[in-house]
C-alpha cells in the first residue's frame, strides 16, 4: 500500500519551483537533510525515481517525475481549499497566495493593494515578487505564482487575462527643462532627434522601440536600464528622453531632480494593466479573494503631482 504526506508533496513540488534542493530548504525554513529524506521516502513510496541529481547545478525531473509534479500541486491545491474552505465556516479565511508583478509596475501598485488586502484578509498570507514578464510567466507555470500582475503584452494562449484599468498610451518623460518638456504634447518625429533612455526590460524594450519604428523613426539610444528609477534619474540628469507607461505620483527623482511627463500626439499601440493566470489551473479560494480585490481597486495611472 502507497504511504505518503502532504508534507513531502509540499518539499518535492518546492524543489521543483527552485530547481534546487538548497533554495527549497531556504524557502520553507527546513534543512536540506529533511528535504532530502522526504523525496526519498516519496521516490520509495511510489517505487520511481522522481529526480535527476545534478552535482551543482541542481535537479532535473524524470518524466515519471513530471507526471507526479502535476498531480502533486493539484492534490495541494485541494488541500489548501479544504483548510480555507472549513475555516471560512467559522468565519475565519486562511491560506496563501502567491503574487508575482512586472518590476515597473509594482512599486505603484502592489504595496497599497496588498496593505488594503490584508486588513480585509489578514490570516490569508501573501507572497509577493517583482520581477521581469518572462521570470513571471514561468513562475505560473512553475507553480510558483497564483496570480501575476503585467502589461497585457505577448502573454500567450495559455493565459487567462483581466484587465484592471482601462488602456492608456505611453508618455514621453522629459528634464523639466527641456524645451519640449514646455509643451502640452509632442510628436515621436522630435522625440527621435534627442537621445533616448530605454527600459530595457523585456517585454517593454521591444514595444517602446516598435512604436517609433512603426512610424518610421528610428530612436538613438544612448543609454538603457532595467530599472524605471534609474532611467528617470537619467532622464532628469538632462542625458535624454524617455517613453514610459507607469506614472509615477510624483515628479522628482531619487537624486531631486524635476521631470516632465508630456503627452505624444502619434497614434500607437496602448498598453493595459492585467491580472492574469493559468487556463488549466483552477484559482484557489485566497487566489479569488485576491482577485475580487483587485478588481475592486482602482488602479488607474496617477498623473504625476508636484513634490
Amino acid at each position: 500500500m502507497m504511504h505518503f504526506t502532504l508534507k513531502q508533496l509540499k518539499y518535492f513540488v518546492t524543489v521543483v519551483e527552485e530547481n534546487s534542493i538548497v533554495e527549497a530548504a531556504r524557502r520553507l525554513h527546513v534543512s536540506q537533510p529533511s528535504i532530502s529524506v522526504g523525496i526519498r521516502n516519496l521516490e520509495e513510496s511510489f517505487n520511481q525515481i522522481l529526480f535527476i541529481r545534478h552535482h551543482a547545478q541542481g535537479v532535473s525531473l524524470t518524466p515519471s517525475g513530471r507526471r507526479v509534479y502535476e498531480r502533486a500541486r493539484e492534490l495541494l491545491r485541494l488541500s489548501q481549499d479544504l483548510e480555507s474552505s472549513s475555516r471560512a465556516e467559522n468565519e475565519l479565511i486562511s491560506g496563501t497566495v502567491g503574487i508575482g508583478c512586472f518590476e515597473s509596475a509594482a512599486p505603484l501598485y502592489m504595496p497599497k493593494l496588498v496593505a488594503d488586502f490584508k486588513q480585509k484578509y489578514p490570516d490569508i498570507s501573501v507572497q509577493l515578487y517583482d520581477g521581469e514578464q518572462h521570470e513571471l510567466l514561468l513562475g505560473l507555470h512553475r507553480g510558483r505564482f497564483d496570480l501575476v500582475f503585467t502589461y497585457d503584452l505577448e502573454l500567450g494562449g495559455s493565459i487567462v487575462k483581466e484587465a484592471l484599468n482601462a488602456p492608456h498610451k505611453p508618455y514621453a518623460l522629459l528634464p523639466a527643462g527641456h524645451p519640449l518638456a514646455q509643451r502640452s504634447t509632442v510628436t515621436l518625429g522630435e522625440l527621435s532627434q534627442e537621445p533616448m533612455i530605454l527600459l530595457d526590460v523585456v517585454p517593454s524594450r521591444n514595444y517602446f522601440v516598435d512604436i517609433f519604428k512603426e512610424n518610421g523613426y528610428h530612436p538613438k539610444v544612448a543609454y538603457s536600464s532595467p530599472s524605471i528609477e534609474m532611467v528617470r534619474c537619467m532622464v532628469g540628469q538632462g542625458l535624454g528622453f524617455s517613453v514610459l507607461v507607469t506614472r509615477p505620483c510624483m515628479d522628482l527623482t531619487y537624486d531631486g531632480m524635476r521631470l516632465s511627463q508630456v503627452d505624444i500626439e502619434d497614434e500607437m499601440p496602448v498598453s493595459t494593466l492585467v491580472m492574469a493566470y493559468l487556463r488549466n489551473v483552477q484559482p484557489t479560494l485566497a487566489t479569488q479573494l485576491f482577485m475580487e480585490h483587485g478588481r475592486q481597486a482602482n488602479l488607474s495611472p496617477l498623473a504625476a503631482t508636484p513634490a
